[in-house]
Order: C-alpha cells, then structure tokens, then sequence
C-alpha cells in the first residue's frame, strides 16, 4: 500500500452488505412461516444453511479481512507492539462488554433483578456512546465535557452491574469468597476466559506506562480497569435463576470480540508472513472438528476458545485472503489474485462436501461443513466485489449503504434501541407488514432506514469506534 490511510473499497462493501443483511435477517424472525424457510436460521439439528447462517460467517471473513490493514497502518505510524497490543486489548474488552450487558438485557434477567429489559438496553447503549463515541478533537471546556461523559458512561455500566448484587437466589461453587463472589458455571474454561479478560484489562495500563509515564492517564486506566473487572464478576441469570452479571453465552458483539483478540494477537506477532497465519487456519480448524467430534470435550479443551475454533476459521480464512490482496494489489496482478480467491472458494467447497458426510450443515452446533461452505460463499463473494469495485472502479452503487461499511458498530447497535423504543411506546406497525411479502419489506425499509440513520449520526460527530 502507499499509505496508511489507502482503503481497500471492496472490504468496505463486503462488510456494508453484511451488515445490511444482518439487520435485515435479525428483523424478520417474527414472520415465521409467512416467508420461505431458506431466509431463516436452521434449527440445531436441521442439515440446511440458511441465509440468516451465513451472515455472521461472512462478517467475521470480513473481520479477518481487516485486521492486516489495521495493524499494518498502526505500524506505519510508529506504534510499537505494546501500543498495538494494548489497542488489541482494549477493542476486545469493548466488545466483551457490550456483548455482556446485550446479553443481561433480556427480559428474564432484567425483570429478575426489578429493571424493565428496554431501559436497561437503552441506559447501556447510551453508556456504550457515551465511553466509545469518535470525540473530534477538543480543548478547554469541550474537552472536560467530553472526558466527563466518558466518565458517565463508565458510571453508568457500574450501576447497571449494582442491581444484580445481593440478590442471588441458586448458589454456585464458588472460585473465590470474600469481596466479591465468583461463581463460574463451567469452571475452568470460563477461569480461563476470564484471566485473559484481565489480562486485557492490564495491558493499557502496562503500555501507558511504558510510554508516557502520566500519572493522571495511569490512574485513569487503572480506575477503568478496575470497573472492567467489577464489571464481570457480578451475579446475574441462568436458566435455573439469578447466578451473575456474565454471558450465558457471549452474544454477537462478544463473540466477535474474542474471535478479534485470538486472530489479531497471533497475526501481530507472525509480522505479517501468511504460512504462519495458514497454520493458525488449519489449527482452528481442526479444533472446530475436534469439537464436531467430541474429542474436544473427552481432551478437557472443550469451551475454553468460544466458538471452539470455528469463528477463528472464518477469521483467519479472511486474514489470508487480505495477506494475498497486499501482495497481489493492483489491476496488473488482478487475474492471480481472483485465481486464488477462487481456487481456495473450491478447496472449501470440496473439504464441505466431503466433511457434510460426517456433519451435518449446522450454525448452531459450529460444524466444520458449516465454516466450510461459508469460507467458500466468502471468497467468491469477495471476488465479485473487488472486480467490481477496485478492477472496474465501480464504487458509485456502493454509496447508499457505504456507512454500514465505515461506522459498522453504530449500525448494528441501532436496531435493538428501536425494539427498545417501540416497546415502551407500544408503536405497531401496519398490519400487511406482520408476514410474507409486506413483512420483507418493512424489513428490508428497516435495514436501509438504520443505515441512514448512521450517516446522519455520523454528521453530527455521534459515531462508536473502538
């Protein structure tokens, strides 16, 4: 690339569109049979893949697709590997967070603990905006404003976390007893996870120090750091009652999350070489079949990586993908590079067909005939759009929905603050929306709708960027 600032126009359309779709495919559940099944999700055990399966794969393709860039551009500005380290670590407590409290925002858990579940989600976005929002640059007054809401949006979280302590009624095993309690459903895995949080949690504070050694910027990591932890070791809600503030499973923002922290720390330090990055592949990869075939689980490894492999798969397919873009960019090497993405769309397509007689095509159970296909649809669909777009040079259609691709996080955030809003205003929508045709549209108008509600926040400086 010729400088950091260059964007790559296909990744960006590859990640508009898969956001358009996924706000499109969270919005038509309630249309249940009205619509053809193939829009849905599969149920667990149903050998299909449906269109809503093969959103979310894509968009870790694309996260993947990204991480090059972004670490590339951070190291063509001067940052050393603890400041990219700590930029890592942060992004992914970020996620986990928002996973966390998206997670605890639904109707059993909030009601549990005596909050209606839509003011919990709307007070926990706000606080989301109000901590990650893009701040233009700022002195004086405007600058204390604006470090003030950051502070309020952390204050915020505090207290949401507040209500879920001192109201327990199943008891865990408990880890640790004193202070505060931790109560770990599935034991070691989640000891693991959660040492890897805190270890997030630290890594700012290590590199602030390192570089600049300002107290006030110190104390000010530490004091978030120690929210962060307060954060996650609360009591909240399972199925069998109130256990703790964490995930019952990580939700998307989470899981997106810990697939960014496992792609992004291996890339950093394979400095940029793509064998290193095919092994990491094949390694996920072969512990999402150890999981499809329960030898994950008679090993003890089982859940200590989210997803057990598959979401890195997907991730690490489209760090590949992005490494052999770098090395081929240029309409004079466009030929070899589509040569490739195509050869390694059919390489995937095979290792389906042949795992899908052992597995079943299934997102739920992340088998690997699922990530196999959809590594396949990614790669020819990245094909398309980069002859499309950097080839040909045609970006014009792209425009429309370009701020799903640029201001991703606040697109996907939009929408459960509207559920939360119709909700509480009881708002209904015209009856020839609530199924087939006319509930697809309204769908499809919603999807469009958000993203140009991101644009227009985006204009007025409201933008989440982590």
């Amino acid at each position: 690339m010729k400088n950091q600032t260059t964007r790559i126009a296909s990744i960006d359309i590859f990640r508009a569109l898969t956001m358009l779709l996924m706000i499109f495919v969270n919005d038509i559940p309630g249309l249940g049979d009205t619509i053809p099944h193939w829009l849905h999700h599969a149920a667990k055990n149903e050998d299909m893949l449906g269109l809503s399966d093969i959103i979310f794969p894509c968009f870790l393709f694309c996260v993947g697709l990204s991480i090059p860039f972004a670490i590339k551009n951070r190291t063509d500005k001067g940052d050393s590997p603890i400041r990219i380290l700590s930029h890592i670590a942060q992004r992914t407590v970020a996620l986990l967070v928002m996973g966390l409290f998206s997670m605890n925002s639904f109707a059993e858990t909030a009601n549990t603990v005596g909050i209606a579940p839509q003011w919990f989600k709307l007070l926990s976005v706000a606080a989301f905006f109000m901590i990650w929002n893009v701040y233009p640059r700022a002195k004086g007054i405007t600058k204390k404003i604006f470090a003030t809401l950051q502070t309020l949006g952390w204050i915020i979280l505090a207290a949401l976390a507040f209500v879920f302590v001192g109201k327990p009624t199943v008891h865990e095993n408990q880890l640790v007893s004193g202070f505060i309690s931790i109560g770990f459903a599935n034991g070691a895995q989640y000891v693991f996870q959660y040492s890897i949080i805190a270890i997030c949690a630290l890594v700012p504070i290590i590199s602030e120090f390192l570089h600049s050694r300002n107290v006030l910027k110190l104390l000010k990591n530490s004091i978030i750091s120690i929210i962060i932890f307060y954060l996650f070791l609360f009591k909240g809600i399972n199925a069998d009652g109130l256990v703790g503030l964490r995930p019952g499973w990580w939700q998307i923002l989470g899981l997106i999350g810990w697939t960014y922290f496992y792609t992004s720390v291996i890339f950093l330090f394979t400095k940029n070489k793509i064998l290193p990055n095919i092994i990491a592949w094949i390694f996920f990869t072969l512990l999402c079949i150890a999981s499809n075939t329960g030898l994950a689980i008679s090993m003890g490894i089982s859940g200590f990586v989210p997803g057990n492999g598959s979401f890195q798969s997907l991730a690490f397919a489209g760090i590949v993908a992005s490494l052999l873009m770098q090395s081929n960019h240029g309409k004079q090497n466009f030929r070899k590079l589509c040569s490739s993405y195509i050869a390694l769309a059919a390489l995937m397509f095979a290792a389906a067909t042949i795992a899908h007689k052992y597995f079943i095509i299934s997102k739920l159970q992340e088998t690997c005939t699922w990530i196999f296909y959809c590594i396949s649809i990614s790669f020819v669909t990245l094909t398309f759009i980069y002859w499309l777009s950097d080839f040909k040079n045609k970006k014009s259609w792209f425009a429309i929905i370009k701020p799903a691709g640029t201001s991703t996080l606040t697109c996907y955030v939009i929408p459960s603050v509207w559920y939360a809003v119709v909700s509480l205003a009881a708002i209904s929508y015209p009856e020839f929306t609530h199924a087939g045709i006319g509930g697809l549209a309204k769908s499809f108008a919603f999807a469009f709708a958000v993203i140009g509600l991101t644009w227009i926040l985006g204009k007025m400086k409201i933008k989440l960027k982590i």
